[in-house]
């Protein structure tokens, strides 16, 4: 089958992007062509087939599609293009990774912004398509309940984790000495930092995890994009500067010893579609602190895999954080649990024939 997956751009670091590379690459193992249509693309994973597209409209992309037996499309506005292909006779599959509600960007910009794709994407899915994925429970019934999709066509697919690069065998060693954490029980989040991301809740909780366990140190991973968060400043103003270290961007090759260098992964997330750190954090064998909000207890087993609090509830993350670092037994037991579940149901080539599944069905209907 010759795949067309369009994106109109691929953003560094994106986690759309890694969904997309990633089942690239498990569909490929599977015999198929695949191709990444784009209008930029900011990275260009190896071995992954991308050609940059120099188009103003939806249209533009039609010609290029000639010859694809269908095209999946991931977001929009590249949404448009699947549904005019659809229209013109080409089987269009939309994957529904959702959007973060409006309410939770500082950005007036950002605001609008979301505004415009949330109503771009209702009426782009007027055009039509022959099948439709949400990456989560929590996503399947957004899709239906408001793009108006009936929920029997909406098939869940999870995200997938790569299993033996985010495995408990890394070593974070190195990690640790690069940031000076030696005897420190750390704690890290690794995510945009944009305020529905909830980086701030996680620092407002330092205060009342120190009492409790005073070796703690707090790595904060990430950029900050499309927002406007000041979490230096407010680490300052809560005087937690020395128990706490800003790293950046991260770079994908070194995340699996940055997960590894880490005794617990906090996640206090307050929208996820799908929540694809935490199930690294997990395939690395580490317990997670999260909320428990949309599609985050989809991933994330409260009691089994980690600790699920009441989104906001400051209080009880800190509790939570405070439980696990001073207890090595449970955080052995979760570790070993989330990498079990993990291993069980978000790989990557169970994502590739569950689509594959769907672009099947796809076909056979339009045929």
């Amino acid at each position: 089958m010759r795949i067309a997956i369009v994106r109109t751009v691929l953003h560094k670091g994106s986690g759309q992007v890694v969904h997309i590379r990633e089942l690239a690459k498990a569909l490929e193992a599977r015999g198929h062509e695949v191709t990444v249509f784009t209008t930029r693309a900011e990275e260009r994973p190896a071995g992954l087939k991308v050609e940059e597209v120099p188009a103003r409209h939806a249209r533009d992309f039609l010609p290029y599609l000639r010859g694809y037996d269908l095209v999946h499309t991931q977001y929009h506005p590249c949404l448009w293009i699947g549904g005019l292909a659809h229209r013109r006779g080409l089987p269009h599959v939309f994957t529904f990774h959702g959007f973060a509600p409006i309410r939770h960007w500082n950005s007036t910009r950002q605001r609008l912004k979301m505004i415009r794709r949330r109503l771009g994407t209702f009426f782009a899915l007027r055009l039509g398509a022959d099948g439709y994925i949400a990456v989560s429970r929590f996503l399947a019934d957004a899709l239906a309940s408001r793009y108006l999709v009936p929920r029997d066509r909406v098939e869940v697919v999870y995200n997938g984790v790569d299993v033996a690069r985010f495995s408990p065998d890394v070593d974070g060693g190195a990690v640790r000495e690069k940031y000076g954490l030696s005897g420190k029980k750390v704690v890290l989040y690794l995510g945009r930092l944009t305020r529905y991301k909830g980086a701030q809740f996680l620092l407002s909780a330092v205060p009342r995890v120190l009492k409790e366990v005073p070796n703690a140190h707090f790595l904060i991973a990430g950029s900050l994009r499309n927002d406007v968060l000041d979490l230096p400043g407010m680490a300052r103003r809560l005087r937690i500067e020395g128990h706490v270290t800003f790293t950046g961007f991260v770079p994908d090759e070194e995340l699996p010893p940055l997960y590894r260098a880490a005794d617990l992964f906090c996640y206090p997330s307050l929208w996820e579609g799908f929540g694809l750190t935490p199930a690294e954090a997990m395939a690395s064998g580490i317990p997670v602190v999260a909320f428990r909000c949309t599609a985050v207890p989809e991933v994330v087993l409260h009691g089994r895999t980690g600790l699920l609090v009441r989104p906001g509830d400051v209080s009880a993350l800190a509790q939570a954080i405070s439980e696990l670092l001073g207890d090595e037994e449970k955080r052995r037991r979760m570790g070993e649990a989330g990498r079990a579940h993990v291993s069980e149901n978000f790989r990557w080539d169970l994502a590739a024939q569950r689509t594959e599944a769907v672009y099947r069905r796809a076909l056979g209907e339009r045929s």
